[in-house]
């Protein structure tokens, strides 16, 4: 029997042979088998004017038949990729480099209605008798990304949630590092209205107390100012940040709750770390929940094996690493597997969901995180981000 072999330039690298009977079949019914594909599939002549389409086609971009065959393709496409589509083709053809065909890629496409919707093109090209013809089967996205960004929002709020909790937790360190700067203040106004109603005002005593009274305001709207980046919405905002100053920012408030524990908070910093792309506020998060787990597992044990929390950064590889070492009592074998395990707490009244979070949010940045118990007491977590040298 006679045999044909079909074959797509830039397609995957595989023939299918058909006999007589399969290709008069396939010929026949070539319509039916298009319009029973979900996805829509647009076929162009090597001039950009469609030339046949699927009914999936239809129902995507809103059109009927007789609104699409025959005219240009860009009429699919939002700009700008309608400006620069002949160029590409155009290029294509000269050079023979493809751009997307054989590829595919994520894109954005308009239906009748003039909505923009994603994308999934892929793009094949057939060499016939009759001329070069570039088939398209084009995906729509909308139903995915939606689900994705659903589910990113879902996430974000968790975080948000968690940094909720975090502050709800830190309550009485927080009130004691605000009342420490409110307290001076009020006793450097009432030394300078005693200055002032001295018969004979000394006015380099009174500039000395203003000066003070205006350094512990400044103290205290620090304090308050690092609470509301922390407490921050705005997730999702990545930027190239040293990771050495991100920590110096949050110890500053955890300090507080460190001193009320009655433990020290010892900074190893490598100060030639790489950068890190990252949203700062998310990282905030994962280590101020890695530092006050710390020092509730060492106030916890009333921190008989030391009263120091130690963060330490360096350079691994092409990554940053970030080491919280603690003096606690080290993580149990049986807690150890659900650890990151959303609701498993190691804490008498903690909800589980603080080291889960984090993880979430390490693992969104392309990082790890990990733990080991220490070889005398404790434990050290060891967060893994990828560093840039920009």
């Amino acid at each position: 029997m006679p045999v044909q072999s079909l074959s797509y330039s830039h397609a995957p690298s595989y023939e299918i042979q058909l006999d007589l009977k399969q290709q008069q079949w396939l010929a026949q019914n070539a319509d039916v088998v298009l319009d029973a594909v979900v996805d829509a599939i647009v076929t162009i002549d090597d001039r950009g004017t469609i030339r046949s389409i699927n009914k999936a086609t239809l129902k995507t971009f809103g059109y009927l038949e007789e609104e699409l065959v025959g005219e240009p393709v860009i009429k699919l496409m939002p700009q700008p990729y309608k400006a620069e589509h002949q160029g590409y083709v155009d290029q294509y053809q000269a050079s023979r480099v493809p751009k997307i065909i054989g590829i595919g890629r994520e894109l954005s496409a308009v239906k009748k209605d003039g909505t923009v919707f994603p994308i999934y093109l892929a793009v094949s090209e057939i060499h016939s008798a009759e001329g070069v013809y570039f088939v398209g089967i084009i995906r729509d996205l909308s139903e995915q990304k939606a689900a994705e960004d659903a589910l990113l929002e879902q996430r974000e709020q968790a975080a948000q949630a968690g940094r909720v909790s975090t502050m709800g937790e830190m309550t009485a360190s927080i009130a004691h590092e605000i009342n420490q700067p409110l307290t001076a203040i009020s006793m450097y106004a009432q030394a300078v209205l005693r200055l002032m109603n001295k018969p004979n005002v000394d006015h380099a005593k009174v500039l000395e107390a203003l000066e003070k009274l205006n350094d512990q305001s400044i103290r205290a709207g620090a304090v308050i100012e690092r609470i509301q980046r922390f407490m921050s919405h705005a997730d999702g905002e990545k930027e190239f940040v040293d990771l050495n100053e991100l920590v110096g920012d949050i110890t500053h408030l955890a300090a507080g709750d460190a001193r009320l524990h009655g433990i020290d908070l010892v900074l190893d910093l490598d100060q030639s770390i790489k950068n890190v792309f990252c949203d700062p506020i998310q990282i905030q998060q994962v280590v101020l929940n890695l530092v006050r787990n710390a020092i509730d597992a060492m106030y916890e044990i009333g921190c008989k094996n030391g009263r120091v929390v130690k963060l330490t950064t360096q350079n691994v590889s092409n990554d940053v690493a970030l080491e919280v070492v603690d003096c606690g009592s080290g993580i149990k074998d049986e807690v150890a597997k659900t650890l990151f395990t959303p609701f498993n707490s190691t804490k008498r009244n903690g909800m589980g969901m603080g080291l889960a979070i984090c993880k979430n949010i390490v693992d969104e940045h392309g990082g790890t995180l990990q733990f080991e118990n220490n070889d005398a007491h404790g434990a050290t977590f060891k967060l893994s981000l990828p560093g840039s040298d920009e």
